[in-house]
């Protein structure tokens, strides 16, 4: 089986036709997980990095927590852009939500030269 990194560019709940990305690369993590695969990072960058921030709306709130007990269940690493998080969320990664943690694009690089494939969304 293949040993997947998910990497997410939008926001949970951004404007169509972005506002359902998020969604469409948790169900893929999820049918990926059932036929057997690994994920072994999932990379939020850009305005992904929202998801570590406090929710906007009941749906955003929706689909991060989806992502925080997919993580928790299958221990995949939910990785934000440090520098990003900092710089334009102003998020203190120091304390992020449960499941999330603060990387730079070393880590991902790294994760993407020992995958097998890297899906964007």
């Amino acid at each position: 089986m293949a040993n997947l990194v998910l990497a997410l560019h939008a926001a949970p709940a951004a404007n169509a036709p972005a506002q359902y990305r998020s969604l469409l690369a948790y169900h893929y993590a999820q049918a990926a997980l059932v036929s057997g695969h690994r994920v072994s990072m999932i990379f939020f960058y850009g305005a992904a990095i929202s998801h570590a921030a406090p929710p906007t709306s009941p749906a955003a709130a929706t689909i991060i927590e989806q992502w925080q007990r997919l993580a928790q269940q299958h221990h995949i690493p939910l990785v934000v852009c440090q520098t990003l998080a900092e710089s334009m969320y102003q998020l203190d990664i120091d304390h992020l939500p449960d499941a999330f943690t603060a990387g730079g694009l070393t880590e991902f690089a790294q994760a993407v030269a020992r995958a097998d494939h890297l899906i964007q969304f």
